[in-house]
């Protein structure tokens, strides 16, 4: 199976979206910006710190433990892309990695200091919106991810990282347990009345951490929904085969870099799967797009 599409019109915006990425890489809004019954996790954290240096403890930045986990789609999750497959074992070290995907405002707090460029400003775009201070950053690079990163002091997490925070060694499809994705869940694409809304019928991205029964086993959220996420790998169709066993960091090189997640555009829940890995040109700034960084230590 390839990643479900349906092709949308934004009523809202004057241009057409596509509801997910294809597998030739070309994606939602990618011309924008080219400048349920489970319920298991730690305790939810709050927006309130996303702003913090990190000086004596960022509250915002959750300890992972590291384990042993079966990464990859198998045969008992159905619809498994070729890119998603073979499942294979892991081993990823103990890291820290924050709750929350980075606000307009810790993003901002970036820029007035130096470490970051300016994103895309206008609609959809977050950047720039007083109303939008505790949504997620988009419209953002790879390198404007990394470069904010860096800023903190820390790094993209490798996409076996991101999805060992998401699904721990449960091997549970969703972070949240086995439920599909859903508005209980998740802030996604959603039909309203035969009608076609993105984000839970608000149109737009939400506040971070707005879906606290979401929260992954480790108390991450927005894991699934809201914005897909860059990570720092390149992309392989193959490296799945190819692997190593212990904190893979993915291929050497490539043109397309790995996002996870889902976003508040996609129109199969499917794609909020904590297995399902997406590409993306690197170069460009969809608003369907953000981040969130990991880091080796918690000052």
């Amino acid at each position: 199976m390839t990643r479900a599409c349906v092709a949308l019109v934004f009523s809202l915006l004057p241009l057409t979206l596509t509801a997910c990425p294809g597998d030739d890489g070309a994606e939602a809004g990618d011309d924008v910006g080219d400048t349920g019954t489970e319920t298991t996790g730690g305790e939810t954290t709050g927006t309130g710190s996303e702003t913090d240096t990190g000086s004596g403890g960022d509250p915002n930045l959750l300890e992972i433990p590291g384990g042993t986990f079966e990464m990859g789609c198998s045969d008992v999750d159905g619809d498994c892309d070729p890119e998603n497959q073979p499942v294979h074992t892991v081993t990823v070290s103990p890291y820290w990695m924050e709750a929350t995907e980075v606000t307009v405002a810790a993003y901002q707090e970036c820029v007035d200091g130096g470490g970051c460029t300016e994103p895309v400003i206008g609609t959809p775009c977050s950047y720039g919106n007083s109303l939008a201070n505790d949504h997620p950053i988009n419209c953002v690079t790879w390198q404007q991810a990394t470069d904010y990163c860096t800023w903190k002091g820390r790094r993209l997490p490798s996409e076996a990282e991101w999805e060992f925070a998401a699904r721990s060694d449960s091997g549970r499809p969703y972070p949240w347990g086995t439920a599909v994705a859903n508005c209980e869940f998740a802030h996604m694409f959603q039909m309203v009345s035969e009608q076609s809304t993105f984000g839970c019928d608000t149109n737009d991205t939400a506040p971070v951490g707005s879906y606290p029964n979401g929260v992954s086993p480790y108390g991450l959220l927005d894991m699934g929904g809201n914005v897909e996420e860059w990570v720092a790998d390149w992309f392989s169709e193959t490296w799945y085969a190819e692997s190593p066993a212990s904190d893979p960091s993915g291929p050497a090189e490539g043109t397309q870099r790995v996002v996870r997640g889902g976003d508040y555009y996609d129109a199969s829940p499917f794609n909020l799967r904590t297995m399902e890995r997406a590409r993306a040109n690197p170069t460009l700034a969809p608003p369907e797009r953000g981040f969130r960084c990991a880091a080796d230590q918690n000052p």
